[in-house]
C-alpha cells in the first residue's frame, strides 16, 4: 500500500552533528493542521458535551422565575433657576463628578430605601419579606439551619430585624448608576411583577426629589429662626448708637449740613479744587516738557495732542498732502527740472515753513497756560492753609463726633444686611426648587430582563464548546495509542516499513476466512500491496546483504504479529520465493490454528530429536509455502529457542529456502523473542493502529535493541483508512482516495 519510510527523524540530541540541509525548516509554534485534526477526531465528544450542557442550560433557564426591570432616569440640573435675584440658604449642587457620584450614593442609602419600603408597604409583600413565604425544599436542606437558634425577641426588635432584611432585599434588586459622564442617573429596579418594578422605580425617584426639597426647607427654616433673634438685638444697638450721636452733637454745639460742619464743607471744597488744579498743572507741565525734549532732539512734534488739535495745522497738512499728490502726478510726466516740478517743490517748502511757524506758536501758548495754572494752584494752597488754621479749634470735638457716627453707621449697616437676608430667606420658604428632576419615568416592561434566554443560550454554547474542546484535547493528551507514522518514528526511533489496512469487516463474507487470504484472492488489493512494500522495505534495510531470516514480533499479544507473519510469508511465496514460516511462539502458538491445520509434529519435537524436519514441516497448499508449527509446548522455551539446535535449524533453512519468516512471542511478557533475535537477520516490529500503547512499544523496542537485535523497522497493522484521514495530513492513508484506483479490492 505504501512505500516504506527508511529515513527516520534525525537525532537532534546535544552532542550530535546535524546533516547539512536538515533542520533548517522550523516547526511552527502552533500547528493549525494538528489542532484541526484533533477537533475532527473528537468531534463526537465535543458535540456531545455541547448538546448536553446546552440542553441542561435551557432546561434550567426555562424553569427560572422571570424578572422584570424598570428604569427611571433622573437629571441633576446644574443650571440655577432663580425666580428672584437672591442667594439661597442651601446652594444648588455644583456640576462636578464627585457631586454626581455622591447623589448616586444618596439614592443607594438605607434611609431612602426605608422610606420607599414604608411608603409602598413592602413589609407585607412576601416577595421582599421572606418571613411571609412558606419554607421550600431547599430551605429544609440548608445545613446552616441546623446551627441557627431561635431567639425570643420583643416585637419591636423583631420588626426592626424584619425591616432590615426587607431593606437588604430591596437593595439587592435596586441598581443606581450614572449614565457615562452625563448628569443623568438611572434608577433600575427588578421584580417578579413588571408593574411593581415600575412603581418602585418611580417612587424611589419621587422620594429622592422630595428629600432634596425637605432638606432645603429645613435649612431655610432654621436660618429664619436664627436671623429673627439676631435682628431684635441689632435693632436695639442701632437705636442706642443714634441717640449717642445726637446727644454729643447737641452738647458740643456741632451744627452740620448734610452731616458735615461748615468748616468741613469748605475744607472739602477747597481740597477738591486744589486736587483738580494740581492735576491740570501736572498735565500741562508734562506736555510742555515733551515739546522741549522733541525740539532739543530734533524730532518732529507733529504727534503731540496740542498740535493735532490745531485747526490751522490740520488745514496746512491737507494742503501739504495735496501738493505731494500733485508732485507725484507731475513726476510721472516731467523731469525734475521742469517748471511745474520746480513750482510744486517751492509750494511744498512754503507749507513746511508755515507748519513749523504754527507749531512754534502752539508751544508758546502751552507755556503761558502752565504759568497761569501754577499761579492758581498757589492761591488755592494759601486759602486752604488759612481755613485749616481757623478750624483747628473744633477738630477734636469733630473727631469724637465722627467716631460716634461711624459706630452708629456700622451697626445700622449690619442691621440692614441682616434684615435684607431675613426677607430673602422668608421668601425662599415658598420658592424651594429641587436640584434634580425626573427626566424619564419608568414604564411597565413587556419583556423580562432575567433570564436573558438568548444570552444564556449563547453562553451555554460558548462555554460548552470550550469545555468540549478542552475535554477533546485532554483525551488526546491521555491517548496512549499510535495514530500516525510520525508518532511511530519519533517514539520508537525506527523507520516505517508499511501500513497494513484493516480488512476485518470483510472476514466471514464467504470469500475471505482470514486477512491473509487477501494475499491469494486479491493480489492487486491495497492489503497485498502493503506486504509487497513490507518485503521490499526489509530487503532495502540491508542492500549489500539482503536479509533472509526475518522475525516478526510485537510488544503485546493481539497486536497482529501472527497475521503479519503469515501474510508476509504468503506474499514472498507469491513472488516466487521458496518461503518457510516458523511458529516460534511456543507458549501460545497460533499459526496452525490460523491456517486450520492439525500438526502431528512441530518445532519442539524436531529440536528434541523426536521428529525429522520433513515430518514437522507442513505445506500451505493455498499459499504455496511451508510452515513449521508448534505441536506441543516446551518446559523452558527460552532455553530451547536459544539452543545450538535452533541455530543449526535456522542455518539449514537458510541454505534450503530463499525467505524465512519467524512468528515470535511478544517482547514484554516473555524473553523468547529477545533470545531468538540473535539468530535472525532482521526483526520487524508490529504495532497495532490505535491499540498498542506507546510506552509499551517503546519499552519493547528498547529491550530488543539491548538484546542486540537488528531492527528493520516497524509495521502499522490494521489501519482504518477512513479514520486515518482524521489523524495526519502526511500519512499515506490520508491520500488513499487519490490512488485507490490503483488497487482492486
Amino acid at each position: 500500500m505504501a512505500a516504506p519510510h527508511q529515513d527516520a527523524e534525525p537525532d537532534l540530541s546535544p552532542g550530535t552533528s546535524q546533516p547539512y540541509g536538515q533542520g533548517e525548516a522550523v516547526e511552527p509554534i502552533v500547528d493549525v493542521r494538528a489542532i484541526w485534526q484533533v477537533l475532527r477526531r473528537r468531534a463526537a465528544v465535543i458535540l456531545g458535551i455541547v448538546a448536553c450542557i446546552t440542553v441542561a442550560t435551557l432546561l434550567v433557564v426555562f424553569q427560572l422565575t422571570p424578572l422584570y426591570t424598570a428604569t427611571t432616569l433622573v437629571l441633576l440640573d446644574p443650571r440655577e433657576q432663580q425666580v428672584v435675584d437672591i442667594e439661597a440658604v442651601m446652594s444648588g449642587l455644583p456640576p462636578d463628578s464627585a457631586v454626581v457620584d455622591s447623589e448616586v450614593e444618596v439614592l443607594r442609602s438605607r434611609r431612602l430605601a426605608a422610606r420607599v419600603v414604608d411608603q409602598l408597604n413592602l413589609m407585607d409583600d412576601d416577595e421582599f419579606n421572606g418571613a411571609l413565604q412558606e419554607p421550600g425544599l431547599l430551605a429544609s436542606l440548608n445545613p446552616m439551619a441546623l446551627f441557627s437558634q431561635d431567639e425570643e425577641l420583643d416585637p419591636e426588635t423583631s420588626r426592626q430585624r424584619q425591616l432590615n432584611k426587607v431593606i437588604d432585599e430591596f437593595h439587592s434588586r435596586l441598581g443606581v448608576g450614572r449614565r457615562g459622564l452625563t448628569y443623568v442617573i438611572a434608577i433600575r429596579f427588578t421584580s417578579e411583577d413588571a408593574a411593581k418594578a415600575t412603581q418602585i422605580a418611580n417612587k424611589t425617584a419621587e422620594l429622592y426629589i422630595l428629600e432634596q426639597l425637605e432638606a432645603k426647607y429645613e435649612a431655610t427654616k432654621r436660618a429664619n429662626e436664627w436671623l429673627n433673634g439676631r435682628l431684635s438685638e441689632l435693632r436695639n444697638d442701632v437705636r442706642a448708637a443714634e441717640e449717642a450721636v445726637e446727644i454729643y452733637r447737641r452738647d458740643n454745639d456741632l451744627v452740620s449740613t448734610s452731616g458735615l460742619t461748615v468748616n468741613e464743607q469748605q475744607l472739602a471744597e477747597l481740597s477738591g479744587q486744589l486736587i483738580l488744579a494740581r492735576a491740570d498743572l501736572a498735565e500741562k507741565e508734562a506736555t510742555f516738557r515733551r515739546f522741549k525734549e522733541l525740539r532739543r532732539s530734533g524730532s518732529g512734534t507733529d504727534t503731540l495732542a496740542n498740535v493735532l488739535q490745531s485747526p490751522v495745522i490740520a488745514q496746512l497738512r491737507q494742503q501739504e498732502a495735496e501738493v505731494d499728490r500733485r508732485r507725484a502726478e507731475l513726476s510721472s510726466r516731467y523731469g525734475d527740472r521742469h517748471p511745474e516740478m520746480i513750482k510744486v517743490r517751492a509750494e511744498r517748502r512754503d507749507l513746511a515753513v508755515a507748519i513749523n511757524r504754527e507749531v512754534t506758536r502752539t508751544v508758546a501758548n502751552v507755556e503761558n497756560e502752565v504759568e497761569v495754572t501754577r499761579t492758581r494752584v498757589a492761591s488755592l494752597e494759601s486759602s486752604l492753609r488759612d481755613l485749616e488754621g481757623r478750624s483747628g479749634e473744633g477738630g477734636l470735638k469733630e473727631v469724637r463726633l465722627r467716631e460716634l457716627e461711624s459706630d452708629g453707621e456700622a451697626i445700622r449697616n449690619l442691621y440692614e444686611s441682616f434684615l435684607e437676608r431675613f426677607k430673602q430667606t422668608s421668601e425662599q420658604t415658598n420658592l424651594q426648587e429641587s436640584d434634580a428632576r425626573v427626566l424619564s419615568g419608568a414604564t411597565v416592561p413587556t419583556e423580562p430582563s432575567y433570564p436573558n434566554k438568548p444570552l444564556f443560550l449563547l453562553l451555554a454554547l460558548l462555554l460548552s464548546g470550550m469545555a468540549g474542546v478542552g475535554v477533546a484535547f485532554l483525551l488526546e493528551h491521555l491517548d496512549d495509542a499510535f495514530s500516525t507514522v510520525r508518532q511511530l518514528e519519533e517514539k520508537l526511533g525506527l523507520p516505517h516499513l508499511a501500513s497494513v489496512p484493516d480488512v476485518a469487516s470483510e472476514i466471514g463474507s464467504g470469500k475471505l476466512n482470514a486477512p491473509f487470504d487477501v494475499i491469494l484472492k486479491r493480489p492487486l488489493s491495497a492489503y497485498s500491496e502493503a506486504f509487497r512494500a513490507l518485503r521490499s522495505g526489509i530487503m532495502l534495510s540491508d542492500v549489500d546483504t539482503p536479509p533472509k531470516i526475518v522475525m516478526i514480533t510485537s510488544a503485546l499479544p493481539a497486536d497482529g504479529k501472527t497475521t503479519t507473519a503469515i501474510s508476509l510469508a504468503r506474499a514472498a511465496a507469491a513472488a516466487g520465493l521458496r518461503t518457510v514460516l516458523l511458529d516460534c511462539d511456543l507458549r501460545r502458538p497460533s499459526v496452525h490454528k490460523s491456517l486450520k491445520v492439525t500438526p502431528k509434529a512441530g518445532i519442539v519435537e524436531f529440536l528434541a530429536g523426536q521428529a525429522t524436519l520433513d515430518e514437522a514441516l507442513i505445506s500451505d497448499k493455498d499459499g504455496g509455502l511451508l510452515f513449521l508449527p508448534v505441536n506441543s509446548g516446551a518446559a523452558n522455551p527460552p532455553d530451547l529457542l536459544g539452543s545450538q539446535h535452533m541455530n543449526t535449524l535456522l542455518d539449514s533453512l537458510r541454505q534450503e529456502f530463499d525467505f524465512i519468516v519467524i512468528d515470535s512471542a511478544p517482547v514484554l511478557p516473555v524473553v523468547d523473542s529477545k533470545v531468538l533475535s540473535r539468530f535472525v537477520d532482521k526483526v520487524v516490529f508490529v504495532v497495532k493502529w490505535r491499540d498498542t500503547p506507546r510506552d509499551a512499544a517503546a519499552n519493547a523496542v528498547r529491550e530488543l535493541k539491548e538484546a542486540g537485535a537488528d531492527m528493520a523497522g516497524v509495521v502499522f497493522e490494521r489501519l482504518d483508512l477512513k479514520r486515518q484521514k482524521r489523524y495526519s495530513y502526511g500519512d499515506s492513508g490520508y491520500y488513499y482516495g487519490r490512488y485507490s484506483k490503483y488497487y482492486i479490492n
